[in-house]
């Protein structure tokens, strides 16, 4: 049986996915769980673990958002609609445009001095909003085959 590309790619779908959700859960624990800097200490160990922390965190969700954006293989995975597939796909660059704000916000504010509390509001807003882009795609889909069963 000779298996086709796409068959190949959407079997991948669901273990991209549950990878992303499963590194998401390693970091929760893991920064749940994080004892307090000991005192006297200057905590630079602690923002350490802090900052690898939040890079494996922004790896895994951008593993999930790309899991779920990977088009299913035939008889397996789950299908979403392309409006779905397009939150997915906001969910997945909207990291990169968190960074990239980021950077744009230390330049901007050392140029111009007062446009740096706008900036980080701004760059805020794009980092939260994709969590919720892969919420509402994920709920969505759950509200439609609820729907379609009852």
């Amino acid at each position: 049986m000779r298996w086709s590309l796409r068959a190949v790619l959407g079997s991948l779908q669901l273990p991209v996915a549950g990878a992303g959700v499963a590194l998401l859960a390693f970091v929760w624990r893991t920064a749940v769980t994080m004892p307090p800097p000991p005192p006297g200490s200057d905590g630079f160990a602690h923002g350490l673990a802090g900052f690898f922390l939040l890079v494996f965190g922004v790896a895994g969700f951008v593993l999930l958002a790309g899991g779920l954006l990977i088009p299913p293989g035939p008889g397996y995975g789950v299908q979403f609609t392309r409006r779905q597939r397009w939150l997915f796909a906001y969910a997945l660059v909207a990291p990169a445009l968190a960074v990239g704000g980021f950077l744009a916000t230390v330049v901007a504010s050392s140029a111009f001095g007062g446009l740096g509390g706008l900036a980080v509001s701004a760059v805020s807003l794009v980092a939260l909003t994709a969590p919720l882009a892969v919420l509402v795609g994920v709920g969505w889909k759950g509200a439609q085959v609820a729907a379609a069963r009852f």
